[in-house]
């Protein structure tokens, strides 16, 4: 018959039934009519349904009714409503249709909802909607990522055998204390913690300073990631390890931060002598600020090292760090405003060698250096790009890398308050602006350095500031009625990728470079990103779009 396929329907079924890729699948579903139900039934059981307002529920909801096998093979749903996305008039419907997407999607497997209080609010706080999330028994993955009454009812009491969490503790527990113990964490988690092999606990920090012996136990969690603004208090690796006995993926702890004094030096070496006894055989990922990190003492291998806030004062920490875990993917966020002459030390010579991608993260933010000695100031307002340049390149020698990614950021702001801020040299940041109109040579000294580079990925960011206020605003404190200034700004960001080819370079097109970065484990981490400051919007009245440079 015209239009039916020679292959056996079955052969082909099983085909598609392996085929994840987006493109390819679509490319299938352009066949023939006889595949195209193949492949948006397997669109389904790999992609995330999206839903973010009454048009695209209700356009959903038209979709699967045409046909009634497309329902039944939604694996993935993801539901973000903000205020104001649900239509009054049609607000009904969209929650029939979300409660009977919940019940006739009989083999969900994902569900997340980034606001979920949002969302609730949005479909009037409709309990039966809650209800259903807390009835759903296929689920491999529940995030519920911001903070919402009901995430500790629906943790407990989910029926669902879970994989994967990712829960906002923020307003969990009735205890005054801002870290939750381990034994809180295990009673909201104890009908999952079998199951349970990715755990994500998000604006509420676990303590782990107890070394009782009585830890909980989660038998099955491979990875582990708290994310909290928070002072870190001291860490014992050995109630790590044995609550979390088989981990061997990911060990994050973004956000948290603590100083590196005595206590935590003792601390470090207590948890290098307990792993003596029992440790991990391997981590893949380890993320965190570089004293937290230093702290646990791992002695395991880390394959993949993600350390923030590095500076002059902690080069020791950093590199007792990478000796111990010898990565071969390093990502370092180092905040320049301490001290820029801070290369030498980078790489410890039994790293060196194994290291093969590594991305800098170098922070110039002026306003940070009002604290720092006047030696410093001297140093910064003198900079010059191309010695600064040696400088990293001379610490990469001995490196073996493949990849290389360098992000390079300025922030420079100037107000009338209280009394200004710290000198910066013009002539760095005008060379670091030029890079980003031409940087081939750049890239050129990174591939002539280090002979094994195949690719460099090179960004360079400002953001200005000059907060002027009037002559008569400037007595009265900025929370004065009185004082309104006048706010300028202006930003740049430039991005290319550089391939060596036989020895020549070739820069590849802009919309390579985020799949390559996240192929090659380029990525930058939350607090990094936190740290660009780059608003994507439209300038204000009085504002500027292009770089503000001050005498």
């Amino acid at each position: 018959m015209a239009g039916m396929p020679e292959l056996d329907w079955d052969i082909l079924t099983s085909v598609c039934g392996h085929v994840r890729d987006v493109a390819t699948i679509l490319s299938i579903s352009l066949t023939c009519r006889t595949l195209r139900a193949v492949a948006v039934k397997r669109l389904l059981e790999t992609q995330f349904v999206v839903l973010t307002d009454t048009r695209s529920i209700l356009s959903f909801k038209q979709f699967v009714n045409a046909d009634r096998t497309r329902l039944p093979s939604v694996r993935k749903l993801r539901i973000d409503i903000l205020p104001g996305r649900i239509d009054e008039d049609t607000r009904a419907e969209a929650i029939q249709s979300l409660l009977d997407l919940f019940q006739r999607a009989t083999h969900l497997e994902s569900l997340v909802l980034p606001h979920p209080e949002s969302t609730y609010r949005a479909l009037g706080s409709e309990p039966r909607f809650l209800e259903a999330i807390s009835r759903l028994s296929t689920l491999c993955e529940l995030a519920l990522e911001q903070r919402w009454a009901p995430n500790e009812e629906i943790v407990s009491n989910t029926p669902s055998r879970l994989k994967t969490l990712r829960v906002s503790l923020a307003i969990l527990f009735s205890s005054d204390a801002w870290f939750s113990e381990p034994a809180q964490l295990y009673s909201l988690l104890e009908r999952i913690a079998p199951t349970l092999e990715v755990l994500e606990v998000l604006d509420r920090p676990v303590a782990f300073d107890n070394r009782d012996g009585n830890s909980v136990v989660f038998p099955a969690l491979r990875s582990f990631r708290v994310v909290a603004v928070s002072h870190m208090t001291l860490v014992w690796t050995e109630d790590l390890v044995r609550m979390f006995p088989v981990l061997n993926g990911t060990l994050s702890f973004e956000g948290l931060h603590c100083p590196y004094k005595e206590a935590h030096r003792r601390a470090r070496e207590l948890n290098q002598a307990s792993q003596l006894q029992k440790t991990w055989k391997s981590l893949d990922r380890v993320v965190g600020h570089v004293n937290v990190i230093c702290m646990l003492g791992l002695t395991c291998p880390v394959r993949h090292l993600m350390l923030n806030g590095i500076c002059k004062h902690s080069m020791g920490q950093l590199g007792d760090t990478l000796a111990t875990t010898l990565p071969t993917h390093v990502k370092l966020s180092v905040d320049l405003s301490h001290g820029m002459h801070i290369f030498e030390d980078l790489l410890p010579p039994e790293v060196a060698p194994r290291l093969t991608h590594l991305v800098l993260f170098l922070s110039f933010c002026d306003y940070k250096s009002m604290l720092i000695d006047d030696d410093v100031l001297v140093e910064m307002k003198g900079a010059q790009w191309p010695v600064f340049l040696a400088e990293v390149i001379a610490a990469l020698n001995g490196a073996r890398l493949t990849h290389l990614r360098i992000v390079m950021q300025c922030c420079i702001n100037r107000d009338n308050w209280p009394s200004g801020f710290a000198p910066y040299s013009p002539d760095f940041l005008t060379a670091l602006k030029a890079i980003g109109e031409g940087p081939e040579d750049t890239a050129s000294n990174f591939m002539s350095a280090l002979p094994t580079l195949q690719y460099v990925f090179l960004t360079t960011t400002g953001d200005s500031n000059d907060d002027w206020v009037p002559p008569k605003a400037r007595s009265p404190s900025p929370n004065s009625e009185e004082y309104e200034p006048l706010v300028l700004q202006g930003q740049w960001r430039s991005s290319s990728v550089w391939r060596n080819v036989n020895g020549s370079l070739e820069r590849l097109a802009s919309d390579e470079e985020e799949e390559l970065i996240e192929a090659n484990d380029l990525t930058l981490t939350m607090e990094d990103h936190a740290t660009l400051q780059l608003r994507e919007v439209t300038p204000l009245a009085g504002e500027t779009t292009g770089w503000l440079m001050y005498d």
